[in-house]
């Protein structure tokens, strides 16, 4: 297969990390650096050399936001006129799914990426060093005994996390701006979160770090940042987007944009209670419940503690 000709070449594993806003993807892909950075991947040899450690890092959906004055604007049920940083429309896609490609090449970021959202708040995962310790011997373990030979077996590991990363598996789906993104993920993992746990995290927070710069328009006329209408990225330059800026959610936008974008984009995982009156909202409910033939693999846990969770890289 193509995609695995592509892993041999830099041994490098993109695992996405999708849900919610506030579904714990940041807090989980911080864990998981945690738990496989530094990995010895030939823990009988004793050497433990450089060469010989896993190389993680981590990539951001929110990097790759449009700058603040090239959000699209949506007009609420109270008629009121506010940006939509929760639709598809806002995010770089040509410019991820490049990104991807770079990171699954090299092997690294691309020195054109540099993250703005690791500025944001960082929430501890609770998890003791210890544990910690513990899960890294075990990856190594897992991954010294595999049954995948050397070419095979990954050196580096990319986690991608981001609130929108994959599109329905139907007919339509070349269509979706997501589809060049979803094809540089080789392990797609799916966080669901309740509604409850949703707004109450994301109306707890204190906003958001931004690109910049604040609009002066109330409705933007044109894109033109780096990935802009599909073309090709110098990667290699030096990250030249705007100064940064932040961004407070305003007072009702979890339940008029996060929660009903969340469910419209991702019905076709969603699982709806066809017995509830009202629409695709009101049937999908607490929206922890995802199908299992979608492509993509659902983690336990709700939002809470992810008992179960995929620890196995498929590698």
């Amino acid at each position: 297969m193509a995609d695995s000709q592509a892993r041999k070449q830099t041994n490098t594993l993109v695992v996405g990390i999708s849900g919610p806003s506030s579904s714990g993807k940041t807090t989980l892909a911080r864990l998981l650096q945690r738990i496989f950075c530094g990995v010895d991947l030939q823990p009988s040899s004793g050497t433990g050399s450089a060469e010989e450690k896993l190389n993680t890092f981590i990539i951001h959906e929110d990097d790759f936001y449009y700058p603040d004055d090239q959000i699209p604007y949506t007009t609420t049920k109270s008629g009121e006129r506010i940006q939509d940083w929760d639709t598809a429309d806002a995010i770089d896609t040509n410019f991820l799914a490049q990104a991807l490609a770079y990171v699954r090449q090299h092997g690294k970021l691309p020195p054109r990426l540099q993250s703005k959202e690791d500025q944001n708040d960082k929430t501890d995962s609770g998890v003791e060093d210890a544990l910690v310790q513990d899960l890294r011997k075990l990856v190594g373990e897992r991954l010294g005994s595999g049954t995948g030979t050397e070419s095979q077996k990954p050196k580096t590991i990319a986690f991608m996390e981001g609130f929108l990363l994959y599109s329905a598996p139907d007919a339509n789906k070349d269509k979706s701006p997501l589809r060049a993104v979803q094809d540089q993920i080789h392990l797609p993992l799916f966080l669901p979160a309740s509604y409850t746990n949703v707004k109450t995290r994301r109306e707890a927070r204190s906003g958001y770090v931004t690109i910049g710069p604040v609009p002066d328009e109330p409705e933007p006329e044109s894109k033109s940042s780096v990935g802009s209408k599909g073309e090709p990225i110098d990667l290699e330059a030096e990250d030249d987007r705007p100064p940064q800026n932040f961004w407070v959610d305003p007072p009702g936008y979890v339940d008029d944009i996060v929660w009903p974008r969340y469910v419209e984009d991702h019905a076709w995982l969603l699982i709806a209670d066809e017995g509830v009156e009202g629409g695709l909202v009101e049937k999908v409910g607490e929206g922890v419940d995802v199908r299992a033939d979608a492509g993509v693999r659902g983690c336990a846990g709700a939002g809470g503690v992810r008992d179960g969770c995929c620890f196995e890289m498929g590698c």
